[in-house]
């Protein structure tokens, strides 16, 4: 990246304040051997979607977890450039300072006003892809011509998490599916799909001739706690989790030293202790925390070493950010630089491919189930 676009960045998210900041970039000389020994991946971990998606049976409503699963990085448009955190190669781009930006950040979103409402508004898009099943070992190769193209499927939906009076159980409304697009890697699979007879293609929350419908349900707040670790937060604590960087650091090292010793479900937490804060961070940064501890949040990620802000880029949905990664963890967040909110959040599996791609187009406090907030 240039310095000119460099300085935009930093520009974009640079509060009256953040002057100080400016030796910030160059006291940071991360230790080379450390860097190194954080560049193993962390422990597997079960991971959750953080708006569940619903699944609709006769007369019964289920929350299901299913994961959109991509099928590689040049099959899904808008991520030229994506990579999982690896150290670069000789010739490529420079890093921007992570530090600097991340305390920027900090600064940005601790003069947001604190609000709140009755429900958590938020609405989310998810991609997912179709390719054609190879088939196992022995196993004849499929004359369907519906297994013969490969697809792109997006859409949105709109979750409301409202709590209720007197009671610990939560009401939740979403509507799905919106916006449904679908697009073709090639002609030639556009092709192949109008010569199948030009057949549904699924999405989440139902396939490509679905029209949006409604559903609204009672259930306890497990759906939509965020996690740390193999820890789940109540709905009813997040406003309450500490808004300063030294308490909510020891919070978190709290829970970290917790799954070290072996959490929930068979979790062990990764031994890099800032690997454990920064795959954890997009599900407290996309829950109605306060700005006090999404600030402290930033804060803890900017002492880490093995952050890195890569640069700017636009996502799937158009929209300019900045990639936030770290080594070893194969996350990364995409951050709006004129507010230090999170835009998207994607994670990379082996040789590139992309597991998990959720861009978060619109979030805030509503007093009704229904609305939606007014930025």
């Amino acid at each position: 990246m240039k310095q000119s676009e460099l300085d935009r960045v930093i520009h974009d998210l640079k509060p009256v304040s953040a002057d100080e900041l400016a030796d910030a970039a160059y006291a940071r000389h991360s230790d080379a051997a450390m860097v190194r020994a954080r560049a193993g991946r962390p422990e597997a971990r079960e991971r959750r979607r953080p708006v569940r998606r619903l699944a609709f049976a006769t007369g019964a409503v289920a929350a299901v977890t299913a994961t959109a699963v991509l099928a590689t990085v040049a099959l899904s448009g808008g991520d030229q450039g994506a990579h999982d955190g690896r150290a670069k190669g000789p010739g490529e781009v420079a890093t921007i300072d992570a530090r600097t930006f991340l305390l920027a950040s900090a600064e940005k979103v601790a003069k947001e006003p604190a609000t709140h409402g009755t429900c958590w508004y938020t609405r989310t898009r998810t991609w997912q892809d179709l390719a054609p099943r190879k088939p196992r070992p022995g196993e004849p190769i499929s004359r369907d011509p519906r297994q013969t193209f490969r697809a792109q499927t997006a859409s949105s939906a709109e979750t409301w998490s409202c709590t209720l009076p007197g009671v610990t159980r939560m009401r939740f409304r979403t509507r799905v599916p919106l916006d449904i697009k679908v697009t073709f890697p090639t002609e030639e699979d556009e092709k192949r799909w109008r010569a199948a007879g030009s057949p549904p293609i699924s999405l989440d929350g139902g396939d490509t001739t679905s029209k949006p419908f409604t559903t609204t349900y009672e259930q306890r707040s497990h759906l939509v706690n965020p996690v740390i670790g193999s820890h789940e937060i109540e709905w009813k604590n997040i406003a309450k989790l500490p808004a300063t960087k030294q308490s909510l650091n020891s919070y978190l090292r709290k829970l970290w030293n917790q799954d070290r010793k072996g959490g929930a479900n068979g979790y062990t937490a990764p031994a890099d202790y800032g690997q454990y804060v920064f795959v954890s961070a997009w599900d407290l940064f996309m829950a109605p925390t306060t700005p006090g501890t999404r600030a402290a949040l930033y804060r803890i990620l900017s002492d880490d070493p093995s952050i890195q802000v890569t640069g700017r880029m636009k996502d799937r949905d158009g929209r300019s950010g900045v990639t936030v990664t770290a080594r070893g963890t194969g996350v990364r967040l995409v951050i709006d630089p004129s507010t230090a909110r999170l835009l998207d959040y994607l994670e990379f599996g082996d040789g590139g491919t992309v597991n998990e791609y959720l861009a978060f187009e619109r979030q805030g406090w509503v007093n009704k189930i229904g609305t939606t907030p007014a930025s």
